[in-house]
């Protein structure tokens, strides 16, 4: 979610698995590269940071990783950043299975990911780096995906939280937490009522309202406004 002045960008906790020999297995069982198989929804967040602490610059993904179980993988996102948000983005690679369910993926891009695998397969966490970022997030098999998308299909009330970076002039001036709920009309109209807090800080619940669409590839983009008359972008 991006407003015009400030820019909260979320963030996924991933907790790291130990190399211990003897740990138990994730993914219940001995893992191979079939394991990783089919198209999995990706979301992740990344940090640039230089050696003195400070941010350089934040980015949120949301996209889908597709492994053919054998070796290859692609991953196609959307991603915002400080200088844009909603950039489309195509990458492939390799990866492999350790038998205790970790997994090493290596994009083309120069970007390196581990993975640790659980619920058969099913999910996985990751971390990872580039020559710019570290990475943190994870992916999930979705419920099958319909055929086609439309606005018709987001019809409901849906519940979020994130944790993520305030950005104020294209730099990271704190932290904040936010929750709330999005209720969809099913017609291309949206509300959300969401509650933010900071250091020091809790804001009392804002209303936002707006428009949203979805193409047929069931990407959708969104756009609210607040009482202040603060713009924001959504990509999902």
């Amino acid at each position: 979610m991006k407003r015009l002045s400030t820019v909260l960008i979320a963030l996924v906790t991933a907790l790291l698995a130990a190399p211990v020999v003897a740990q138990t297995q994730i993914g219940g069982g001995v893992c191979s590269s079939a394991t990783l198989n089919g198209t999995y929804a990706l979301s992740f967040a990344a940090r640039q940071v230089n050696n003195s602490g400070t941010f350089l610059n934040v980015l949120e993904s949301n996209g889908s990783a597709t492994f053919d179980g054998q070796s290859g993988v692609t991953i196609t996102d959307v991603e915002d950043t400080i200088q844009a948000v909603g950039t489309p983005v195509s990458s492939q690679g390799s990866y492999s299975v350790q038998a205790n369910c970790t997994a090493v993926v290596s994009i083309a891009n120069g970007a390196t990911f581990d993975l640790a695998i659980y619920n058969q397969g099913k999910d996985f966490l990751l971390s990872g780096y580039d020559a710019n970022y570290s990475y943190t997030g994870s992916g999930a098999l979705p419920a099958p995906q319909p055929l086609s998308c439309s606005s018709a299909t987001l019809s409901g009330t849906y519940t979020f939280n994130s944790t993520g970076y305030a950005l104020t002039g294209g730099a990271v001036s704190g932290a904040a937490n936010v929750a709330g709920l999005v209720q969809f009309d099913g017609q291309g109209n949206l509300s959300a009522n969401v509650t933010t807090a900071s250091v020091g800080n809790l804001a009392p619940a804002a209303t936002l309202t707006g428009t949203y669409t979805v193409a047929s590839t069931c990407l959708g983009t969104a756009t609210l406004n607040d009482s202040s008359s603060n713009s924001y972008v959504m990509a999902f």
